[in-house]
């Protein structure tokens, strides 16, 4: 009986043990800050590795002397410490301790870097539509006035033609040849002519001669 018992006693023993050293580990671990009453010693012992952990128990640590005592500005660094990182570590408290604005600083100056890059972003997009919107524009006053030039040369050749047939039929009007004069070319209009005003000898001449080039009757003109 007596070694059944103490079988049993060893057995829980075993299995206690760890259970009971893991919790006590883990509580040691998460109140670093147990010890103190101020955050200048702790900072101190973790800077010399005394003290070490890395995700302590905001709940718990917000509610201790340490926390409580210290000013506004290094509680305030340190929220914003946790609040930001998701945990809170020790090297973020000591860096709270040394600097007061260290987290508000540093995100600040990333926050403050991100909106640079956007606004770069955005400018180099900015640039591409416009470019891309002067293109656009410069080609549709390309093709206007290429248009443009288009009608005006039309135009222009229709006014030559125009011009043209008008001065033909000028020329027709007033430089038709005298039927009198078949082999030659004599104005009708022209004044009148001797055979010393024009270069033409010896051509067949019809009546009526009112330029009387045959002075013979014969019907050659301006025989010689």
């Amino acid at each position: 009986m007596i070694r059944i018992w103490s079988l049993f006693v060893i057995l829980t023993v075993v299995v206690i043990s760890p259970v009971v050293t893991t919790n006590f580990y883990a509580y040691a671990v998460q109140a670093i800050w147990r010890d103190y009453e101020n955050m200048k010693q702790l900072v101190k012992d973790i800077r010399n590795g005394n003290k070490d952990d890395d995700n302590l128990d905001w709940d718990k640590f917000r509610d201790s002397s340490v926390y409580k005592n210290e000013n506004e500005d290094i509680r305030d660094c340190i929220d914003l410490a946790n609040k930001v990182g998701g945990k809170l570590g020790d090297y973020e408290i000591v860096r709270c301790f040394d600097n007061a604005n260290y987290y508000k600083q540093k995100y600040t100056v990333e926050k403050g870097n991100k909106n640079e890059i956007d606004a770069s972003k955005q400018q180099e997009v900015n640039q591409s539509q416009s470019q891309y919107q002067q293109e656009v524009n410069q080609s549709q006053s390309e093709k206007e006035a290429s248009k443009k030039q288009e009608v005006n040369q039309s135009q222009s050749e229709n006014e030559r033609n125009v011009s043209q047939t008008q001065n033909l039929s000028d020329v027709n009007s007033t430089e038709r040849c005298d039927s009198s004069f078949p082999d030659i070319c004599i104005s009708i209009t022209s004044a009148k002519l001797s055979c010393f005003d024009i270069p033409y000898k010896n051509f067949k001449v019809l009546l009526p001669d009112r330029h009387e080039f045959d002075s013979d009757g014969d019907g050659i003109g301006c025989e010689g």
